[in-house]
């Protein structure tokens, strides 16, 4: 059974020490491996064509020091959600409002990640199936896990992370073949204005891993969470790098930016002999894992912080209320294909970067700023304020 302790600023009931330094790490790559790898590839070649696996390094390089100042963040308020880190820095109205923000994005981003697997399962597996089945089914399978527990999960994460690892590099090694490094030419562009902006795209998705900090309560202890960070970080966008690396080496730039689930026609080009063939579908189990895991700490997010915003001390029974608006959700934020390619893809990186990246550095700010000022509002209490604690007070001052 799951040990479940009283938040500190929120009241409600959170799952803490049911995941280790190992297995958040673990979830970190999955979820930032998520739905990027389906849909990113397109986009960055559209902006930075045959050297968008430069674009990827930059990216990365920008993801690893995203995760270091989210890993700041945690250090500086260990055990805590953002909806708690709002409050103790801004105060309870002004933090409850930056909580009401996080909240809205978490639903949001859970939403955009559900219509994801329903638009991949409608256009590749089965057409003749109205969309909404499968966002009504993998909703259940999400809530099911949630049910169970974030440790349950996590455990779960462990051993489908290994299996992602295998067919991924299963996948690099059958598509060796058909590489050909003379479509990453010419490597000089007069202007370094397309890669920047294929990384930006990029980088958009990595600023997404701050709805991680929702899970922070559940690790044992507080050592060692800002390299499980990074390092999860670094798994995820060298996974990622990779992935744009091939597209280019196998389609090429064009054929690239013309292909929405590139990754997909990757694996459609495998073909080994005569006997091993049209195994995209297997390729495709690793896209099912990270979206489920991506879109489980977003939802699990969503209902922790409306949790912690309404104080309500069993989270759990939210769970299905919040199931059913995160499906329709999910049909009002993207209604069509169209809509997601011009607008969402094209858009997103500002989106995460002002909720994704802004507002927690504007957070950490509040924190720095406060703790300088504590000693002086300290002194000015003893001096003129006499200690009248009770004994309660002075036990948990003690603790």
């Amino acid at each position: 059974m799951p040990s479940l302790q009283e938040g500190a600023a929120g009241g409600s009931i959170l799952e803490r020490g049911n995941i280790s330094i190992r297995q958040f790490a673990i979830l970190s790559a999955l979820f930032v491996i998520g739905d990027t790898i389906l849909y990113v590839p397109a986009s960055v070649a559209r902006q930075s064509m045959h050297n968008a696996w430069i674009s990827g390094l930059v990216a990365m390089a920008a993801g690893l020091c995203i995760a270091a100042l989210f890993g700041l963040l945690v250090k500086r308020f260990p055990g805590m959600t953002l909806i708690d880190i709002g409050r103790q820095t801004l105060g309870s109205w002004l933090g409850t409002a930056v909580g009401i923000v996080f909240v809205m994005f978490f639903l949001i981003d859970s939403g955009t990640v559900l219509w994801e697997v329903g638009d991949f399962m409608v256009t590749h597996t089965m057409p003749e199936t109205p969309i909404q089945s499968f966002l009504i089914l993998f909703m259940l399978v999400v809530v099911m896990g949630f049910r169970l527990g974030i440790g349950t999960v996590v455990r779960s994460a462990e051993i489908l992370f290994f299996w992602v690892i295998v067919l991924f590099f299963l996948l690099v090694m059958l598509l060796t073949p058909e590489m050909d490094t003379k479509r990453m030419l010419p490597l000089y562009q007069s202007s370094p204005n397309p890669v920047l902006r294929g990384a930006l795209l990029l980088t958009g998705y990595y600023f997404e891993s701050v709805i991680l900090i929702m899970v922070m309560p559940a690790i044992r202890g507080n050592r060692g969470i800002v390299r499980s960070y990074l390092a999860g970080t670094a798994i995820g966008s060298f996974i990622l790098t990779l992935t744009v690396l091939m597209c280019i080496l196998v389609l090429g730039a064009p054929l690239t930016e013309m292909q929405l689930f590139t990754t997909y026609v990757l694996a459609k080009k495998i073909s080994i002999g005569s006997f091993l063939e049209r195994i995209e579908v297997v390729m495709a189990s690793i896209w099912y894992f990270t979206l489920f895991f991506k879109l489980y700490v977003c939802y699990y997010a969503t209902v922790v912080g409306t949790s912690q915003l309404l104080k309500i001390k069993d989270y759990k029974l939210l769970s299905l209320p919040l199931a059913v608006i995160v499906v329709v959700t999910s049909l009002l934020v993207v209604p069509n294909i169209a809509y997601f390619s011009l607008t969402i893809q094209k858009y997103w990186w500002a989106y995460t970067a002002t909720l994704g990246f802004i507002l927690p550095l504007l957070l950490l700010g509040a924190g720095l700023f406060r703790k300088k000022e504590a000693p002086k509002g300290g002194k000015k209490r003893n001096r003129h304020i006499p200690n009248t604690n009770s004994g309660q007070e002075r036990g948990q001052e003690t603790k």
